[in-house]
Formats: structure tokens, C-alpha cells, sequence
């Protein structure tokens, strides 16, 4: 099983806001298997939401410099945002379509996609307009021949956001009915939520494609490594298992150093003359060289094997 983190850990390192700035930092924390993170590339005058093709000029880079690197790319995740809010509506739109025909350019199989919510929605109407939002994604994704994968989350942050356990997800995917639409189940979510890990895969079986892994203490979403919260990941491990879960194991756990502006947690009385504020970036690179050692131990501990 590949073990894979986010290039998501370095984005913010780099004043070049290309998806291609963090593989840079990738070689000195052993990970040759990425998951592309092209969650923040809605931005003002961002090539990927004006007209032109200057966002494949981006992509192209990235495939590159990831030759150069010996590095692969087994995911993706889409922009962030609110498919179901019609503020930037239209901008979030392209953008994921563009990042979803970026995955078939670079040969990344799947990309993961956050649903909408609006606190007015009933949970029919909520699965109603995400299915309409999913199949509206379908032609590309046949033509760039990419699985579009949906995501949990948790009521803590998103309370009207209906997609939080294993049978909620596979119900909605069976719902919608696209062949290319599959399941990323994010870990950490799951256990703010209070999920039963292993309980929720076994009910999302073949249809769970992707994971993000990563940690908290239960009461948000703080992206850090495996170990140092209060996931059980022996669930999660034993779920895997019992479904003969064939994809990828894949970090999305930047923050076990937090800068001191990373959502949910903020350090307090920041001041702009502080020092302390983010460790650099050789540090970043040795905690997240640490996370690879802890997935492989992790791994190994099951009988399967880490690449």
C-alpha cells in the first residue's frame, strides 16, 4: 500500500501560489507519493478561474518538476469551497472542473470533492442538490477519465452538511448513481464526529476509494499526525482489512506543528513582531519525515506492506 501525504503540508511555505511550489519540499521528508492538493487555487487574478491557459501552464510544471523529483501524484483534492452558496459560485465551479481536467493531464485517478450545505436544506433537499451539483461534474470527469470522490465531515463545523457516517455516504453515492462518483473518507472528521471507524467502512465497502488520515482530540479538525490524539486507528486498520480496501493510505496531517493562524486552533496574542509564530520549514520537514516512519510502523503492524 502507498503511503502518500498532501502537498497541501508545504503550500503555505511558498509565496509562489502554484500547485507545483510544495513538491520542493517533498524530497527531504521521504514521501515520492503525493496526493495534489489544489485546494487553495481560488484566489483573485488565480489563472485557474480567469480565462486563458495559464492554469495548464501550471499543471504542466507541476508534471515536471515532478519527473525531476522521481515523484507521483495518486490524488487530488478539488478547491475548497461551497458548491451550494452562490457567492463565488460560478469561480468555485470552473476551478473544480479545470482541477478535475488537471487530474486527467497528470494521470491522478481520483480527486476528492467537498458537497455543499445551506442551513435552510432539509436532508432531502441537501442530497437532491449535491447529487445535481455531482452530476453536473460528469462530463468531465468522463472525458478527463477521473473519479470524483465525496467527502465526510462533521456536524461540529458543518451542522447541516449530511454526509458524516460510513451509511450516509453510501447512501448518497448509490443515490446519484455515477459510476465515477466513489467515497474519500477523512479520518479525522469521523472522529469529531464520534463514528465507530471500523463500523462505518465495513457499511461504505467497495465503494471507499481514498482516505485522508490524520488526528485530533475530538473536538476539531486539527489535521495532525496519527498518535498524538484520541483516534483509534486500530478500527480504522481493521476496517481496511475487512473490506480488502485497495487504495492508498494518504496523510492529510500538516498541522501537528500549527502555524499560529491555522484554523480550528489559534494560538493566542499573536503579535506581528513574533518569532515563534510557524516553525520553518526543516522542522516541517522532519515532523512530517517522522508521520512516514509512523505509517510505515503503522502498516507493518497489519501485515501490509508500505511503498
Amino acid at each position: 500500500m502507498k503511503l502518500v501525504t498532501t502537498t497541501g503540508d508545504f503550500y503555505s511555505y511558498y509565496s509562489d501560489k502554484s500547485i507545483a511550489a510544495p513538491l520542493d519540499a517533498m524530497p527531504a521528508t521521504g514521501f515520492s507519493h503525493l496526493d495534489l492538493s489544489m485546494y487553495s487555487i481560488v484566489y483573485p487574478g488565480s489563472p485557474w478561474i480567469e480565462p486563458g491557459d495559464g492554469w495548464k501552464k501550471e499543471v504542466e510544471a507541476c508534471a515536471v518538476k515532478a519527473a525531476y523529483y522521481g515523484q507521483d501524484f495518486c490524488q487530488a483534492h478539488s478547491p475548497g469551497g461551497n458548491p451550494l452558496r452562490e457567492e463565488g459560485r460560478e469561480s468555485l465551479i470552473l476551478a473544480t472542473k479545470r482541477s478535475i481536467e488537471a487530474c486527467g493531464m497528470l494521470g491522478i485517478p481520483h480527486i476528492a470533492i467537498h458537497a455543499g450545505e445551506r442551513a435552510e436544506l432539509s436532508r432531502e433537499q441537501f442530497r437532491e442538490l449535491n447529487a445535481d451539483f455531482f452530476k453536473s461534474l460528469g462530463d468531465v470527469a468522463e472525458k478527463s477519465g477521473v473519479d470524483l470522490l465525496v467527502e465526510n465531515s462533521s456536524a461540529v463545523w458543518n451542522p447541516h452538511y449530511y454526509l458524516m457516517t460510513g451509511e450516509e455516504m453510501a447512501e448518497f453515492v448509490d443515490y446519484v448513481g455515477m459510476p465515477r462518483l466513489k467515497i474519500n473518507w477523512d479520518t479525522g472528521h469521523a472522529n469529531v464526529q464520534g463514528c465507530d471507524q471500523y463500523h462505518d467502512i465495513l457499511a461504505m465497502g467497495d465503494r471507499l476509494k481514498a482516505l485522508h488520515v490524520h488526528d485530533n482530540i475530538g473536538t476539531g479538525d486539527s489535521h495532525m499526525m496519527p498518535m498524538t490524539g484520541t483516534l483509534n486507528f486500530d478500527m480504522l486498520m481493521k476496517g481496511l482489512l475487512a473490506i480488502n480496501y485497495k487504495g492508498d493510505f494518504t496523510f492529510e496531517a500538516g498541522n501537528t506543528f500549527r502555524a499560529s493562524g491555522c484554523w480550528p486552533h489559534y494560538r493566542q496574542n499573536v503579535q506581528s513582531d513574533d518569532k515563534l509564530s510557524r516553525v520553518p520549514l526543516k522542522l516541517q520537514q522532519k515532523v512530517m519525515a517522522l508521520m512516514r516512519e509512523v505509517g510505515i510502523w503503522m502498516l507493518e503492524s497489519y501485515g501490509i506492506q508500505p511503498e
